[in-house]
């Protein structure tokens, strides 16, 4: 018997995942596109426009989430015209930006791909129905990318392909923005009330599960440059009924110490290298 001793990669991590071989890519429309992420659930089973129609609500605790989650976002994307949203979902995000910005959204669902060009298509709002590690050509050379609460629906292996897809599309020196649900933080007790009490399920599609930590070592893994992982929005989005304007003024006032030790999602950006 010969014992094979095994060989340690000798690349670092940002090398290997840089020459990983990409996937076959696929059109939008394409066979095989049915809206289904790694975990298995259906994401075609969600109601068409259900979040946009819960941000428009401007009542609740739901939709104050995603109206404070947003705006940190957008603040995020100041200085940026060409935008890509990778997991766009109905459009949300892009439909609140201006026609400064030239905007590709993709989503894995029809359904949604469908609904947002409906609502907020236009010839500077384009949508794709099309997996995140095939990326149409529309998105080359954004100088922003969006990853909005996708992560977290992905096993490992594709967040390499889709982080790793969206960002070969950024131009050097381009911008990644990456939000997940915060693990280190009370995040897993909401999202058992959630269940308990909510109309969706966020157990089967929460996948992967990260950290603080576990961001920023996956950001840095690619190369990124002036890497920054944070947690916010903490107790704001709960003050939304005792009033719209008043959970405004707990947002404001929670930022700095005590969202970053209290924080429910992670807000992850990065630089891509303006020398290759």
């Amino acid at each position: 018997m010969i014992l094979k001793t095994p060989v340690r990669d000798p690349l670092p991590k940002p090398m290997r995942r840089a020459l990983r071989p990409p996937r076959p890519p696929a059109e939008a429309g394409a066979r095989g596109i049915d809206g289904r992420g790694d975990c298995g659930f259906d994401y075609e089973t969600i109601p068409r426009g259900y979040y946009d129609a819960i941000y428009r609500r401007r009542r609740g605790i739901q939709s104050k989430w995603h109206h404070l989650k947003f705006r940190r976002v957008l603040e995020e994307m100041r200085g940026h015209r060409r935008h890509l949203d990778v997991g766009c979902g109905p459009g949300t995000l892009i439909g609140l930006l201006d026609d400064r910005f030239i905007s590709t959204g993709i989503d894995i669902s029809r359904t949604e791909i469908d609904y947002a060009r409906c609502e907020y298509g236009s010839e500077s709002k384009r949508f794709f129905a099309v997996p995140g590690c095939a990326l149409p050509d529309e998105c080359s050379e954004c100088d922003v990318a969006t990853v909005v609460e996708v992560v977290e629906h992905l096993a490992p292996a594709e967040v390499d392909d889709v982080l790793g897809a969206t960002i070969s599309r950024l131009g050097l020196g381009g911008k990644v923005v990456v939000t997940t649900p915060n693990f280190h933080s009370a995040w897993p007790l909401v999202e058992m009330l959630v269940k308990r009490f909510g109309e969706v399920n966020y157990t089967p599609q929460h996948i992967n599960r990260f950290t603080p930590r576990r961001l920023r070592e996956l950001l840095h893994d690619f190369g990124l440059q002036e890497v920054r992982v944070r947690p916010y929005l903490a107790f704001a989005p709960f003050a939304a009924p005792l009033g719209w304007r008043l959970a405004d003024r707990v947002a404001r006032l929670e930022r700095g110490p005590l969202e970053r030790g209290a924080g429910l999602l992670l807000l992850g950006t990065g630089i891509k290298p303006r020398e290759e």
